[in-house]
């Protein structure tokens, strides 16, 4: 029997309150055998300030360094297994990654766009898609923190916030190195170096080189799916006697790698509903001959390029190798100024990103139907002055916020190169510049013992100005209706266009007014609204199939109604947290892509879901962790078409890798001997079937999968050296991170997938 959503979220809550009974009896029970309690909570910075993680009244997920490597996740396309409700994914390189938080997302790989799952790199904002995708090393911690956080964090926080947290410099002289070797021709090093270098001045200097060889084998030559990543990161830091400390961090990285490693897979619309269905049988061979005048042989992988589908995920057919090339950089500095009881934190960044991707195969075949380019050239500036301090009963922040971004961009697409009656060549450029402000605070009182009122608001003015070429060439131009008055590719979008506007500027508000209440040294039950914004914003790229007015989007609001409780007793051994929530979603900024032909428009929408973690130390040397959710996302009916008959229909959808479940589980063991450790480590997280598309069409549903990774460690009981093997995706589990329709441009989707089964072994030697 199908549950209802609803009926869902309180099974989850049965089994949230079933594990904590069953944890809490064994708390009874294991008080005689004396369980080893939890090694240090974890103190995060959700809040603008230093708390213990237990304490904070937000849904939050914080992993350490330590954890982040038992865990082998070392760049941010892992981050998904770590955190309830989360899933990361991209192309099959990091042109682009999108951060899915509780069904909130930015699908619209343009390079201007910004995501609702705010990145934060060391207080730092990245504004880039295509720039948060990178290695994780040398850590202290990692902070997901779920629901709209843009009162303190800004107007791009609707879905949440992720922060990533440095290894701060140490007093002493202290670094590490580590080699690891795997399949594919892994080479992974990594080190840092950290102490103090005269002055009062502590300096730390980490770097990490990565490359590994395709994952997927291309049958005209070569391989794709590869990395070649070189990042470094330097620090400086001054404490002063009355409290008051500096801080610069500079970060570069650099990538040079493939394409992304498309496959084309047979689709077609089924004869009754329109809807498109994976298969290469009758029903695709009758679509073929009909709607291209094309037979294809049994086993086409397509309508139009001839090529045949062996049934390897990992075999592609490309024409085209291209190259993906980035190099991002980002600069700032911190400065906490103690002035009495109150503190003037001010943090400064600029950040530049310098991307250029060329000649991807975008059919995914050996027939050269379609090539796509893209670049980017972008520089950010920001800056926040804040004042926080206490007043008895209450603690208060007030501050204010700019950023700067000017962006220049482009994007092409050849259709058909080559063929002198189709060839045509767009080659689209555009110029978005943003100024947004924000003054903004946010209050904590006691308002009763054990009770605490927390509110906040931000106000945000958001500036845009915009504009973009959209040159075609070729005979194919008029043919394929580029330059149709109609649409925005025939006319551009400038000053001298009817109806554009190229500036745009609007305000809006963030705000939280929530109650949390400590029944207990124990636990937390937390409860309130929230609202997040996102700022709207213009449609660009490759190709402009759009009509002037569809150019603009309007900013989105995201309501919050949640309610939670955090459990951190049993001798300090056990800790839990649970939370529900409701969304109110308007204004949704969805993304639609159809082929070459891509959109972002505004919808209404609701999401509702639960989330559930527990983690315990059973005993000395045991740690065993669960997290599971329950998500539903919907938005009002859209334009759903069927290419067979041209009709219309108008569907509610879901939203795209959002998946209704997910439930993951970890456990770590260490066993002492003598002056060694030996450890083990297992991960495992499964998922429910979701959506890759914005229309449900079968054909981009993607199953249900579990993945499940391992280590085993063996070292010096003082972690000075440890040597060890790990292995991700053991079972070679196939599931696609990205499947796009393109039935009706060649007859096909195309798809990417995962990592296959990566295996190595790893030295560490630390001082």
């Amino acid at each position: 029997m199908q549950l209802s959503p609803i009926h869902r979220i309180l099974r989850l809550a049965r089994g949230v309150a079933l594990c904590g009974t069953a944890l809490v009896s064994h708390a009874a029970i294991a008080q005689i055998s004396d369980p080893a309690p939890v090694e240090g909570e974890i103190v995060i910075t959700a809040q603008k300030r230093a708390q213990n993680l237990s304490d904070v009244p937000i849904s939050v997920t914080a992993v350490t360094g330590d954890q982040l490597r038992d865990q082998n996740v070392v760049a941010t396309g892992s981050l998904g297994r770590i955190a309830p409700n989360l899933t990361v994914s991209d192309y099959g390189n990091p042109v682009i990654t999108i951060f899915t938080l509780r069904g909130v997302s930015q699908f619209d790989f343009s390079d201007h766009q910004e995501s609702p799952v705010a990145i934060f790199a060391d207080g730092s904002y990245i504004p880039y898609l295509s720039a948060i995708g990178s290695n994780l090393f040398d850590l202290e911690r990692v902070e997901v923190l779920r629901g709209p956080q843009g009162t303190l964090f800004g107007r791009n926080a609707t879905g949440g916030v992720v922060q990533i947290i440095s290894a701060k410099p140490t007093e002493t002289v202290s670094g590490y190195g580590q080699l690891s070797y795997g399949n594919y021709d892994t080479i992974r090093a990594e080190g840092a170096i950290s102490g103090p270098i005269g002055g009062g001045i502590l300096a730390r200097l980490s770097a990490v080189k990565d490359r590994h060889h395709g994952y997927f084998r291309n049958s005209l030559g070569g391989r794709k799916g590869d990395a070649d990543n070189f990042s470094l990161r330097g620090q400086l830091y001054k404490s002063f006697d009355d409290g008051s400390d500096f801080g610069i961090i500079v970060r570069r990285s650099r990538d040079k790698i493939s394409t992304s490693p498309f496959q084309a897979r047979a689709a077609y619309p089924d004869p009754g509903t329109g809807m498109f269905e994976l298969g290469n049988g009758a029903d695709f061979a009758d679509f073929c001959a009909g709607f291209f005048g094309a037979p294809v042989a049994p086993g086409a992988a397509d309508c139009l390029s001839g090529d045949t589908d062996d049934g390897n995920p990992r075999t592609i057919n490309n024409n085209r190798e291209g190259g993906f090339s980035r190099t991002y950089w980002n600069a700032n500095a911190t400065l906490n100024l103690r002035l009495g009881d109150v503190t003037l934190t001010s943090i400064s960044s600029y950040g530049r990103l310098r991307k250029s991707y060329r000649d991807e195969d975008s059919d995914g075949t050996s027939y050269d139907l379609l090539y796509y380019d893209q670049i980017a050239r972008s520089d950010d500036y920001a800056q926040e002055l804040r004042l926080a301090g206490s007043n008895g009963p209450a603690d208060w922040l007030i501050g204010g916020y700019f950023l700067a971004i000017n962006g220049d961009y482009s994007s092409a697409v050849g259709f058909y190169p080559g063929d002198p009656s189709f060839e045509s060549n767009v080659g689209n450029a555009w110029k978005l510049d943003t100024r947004t402000w924000a003054v903004f605070g946010q209050t904590e009182v006691e308002v009763a013992p054990r009770l605490t009122l927390i509110a906040g608001a931000r106000y945000t003015r958001d500036r845009k100005s915009f504009a973009m070429t959209t040159p075609c060439t070729g005979p194919g131009c008029d043919l394929l209706g580029f330059t149709s008055p109609e649409i925005v590719q025939g006319t551009g979008y400038g000053p001298g266009v009817p109806g554009a506007q190229t500036r745009r500027s609007s305000g809006n508000w963030d705000g939280k007014l929530q109650l949390s209440y400590a029944a207990s040294d124990e636990v937390l039950i937390y409860g309130g609204v929230s609202r997040g914004t996102k700022a709207g914003g213009y449609n660009a790229g490759a190709t402009a199939f759009f009509s002037v007015d569809e150019t603009l989007f309007k900013d989105e609001v995201l309501t919050s109604y949640e309610a939670g409780v955090k459990y951190g007793g049993a001798g300090g051994w056990l800790q839990a947290s649970g939370s529900f929530f409701y969304y109110d979603y308007k204004n949704v900024q969805v993304f639609s892509q159809l082929g070459p032909s891509t959109l972002t428009f505004n919808t209404d929408g609701e999401i509702y879901g639960a989330e559930a973690d527990l983690r315990a130390r059973l005993a000395p040397g045991l740690a065993i962790g669960v997290a599971g959710s329950l998500l539903h996302t919907r938005i009002d009916p859209i334009a759903v078409g069927n290419v067979l008959t041209g009709d219309v229909s108008f569907q509610s959808q879901r939203l795209p890798n959002a998946p209704d479940e997910s439930i993951s589980l970890y456990i770590d063991k260490r066993w002492d001997i003598g002056a060694h450790q030996l450890s083990a480590h297992a991960d495992g997280k499964w998922v429910s079937s979701q959506k890759l598309n914005l229309i449900d069409y079968p054909a981009t549903r993607e199953p249900a999968y579990l993945t499940i990774n391992a280590r085993i460690g063996f070292g010096a009981a003082d972690e000075s050296w440890d040597i060890s093997i790990y292995a991700q995706n053991i079972t070679k589990k196939d599931y696609r991170v990205a499947a796009i329709p393109f039935v009706t441009t060649n007859g096909a989707v195309i798809e990417v997938y995962g990592p296959p089964r990566t295996y190595g072994v790893s030295l560490r030697s630390a001082f």
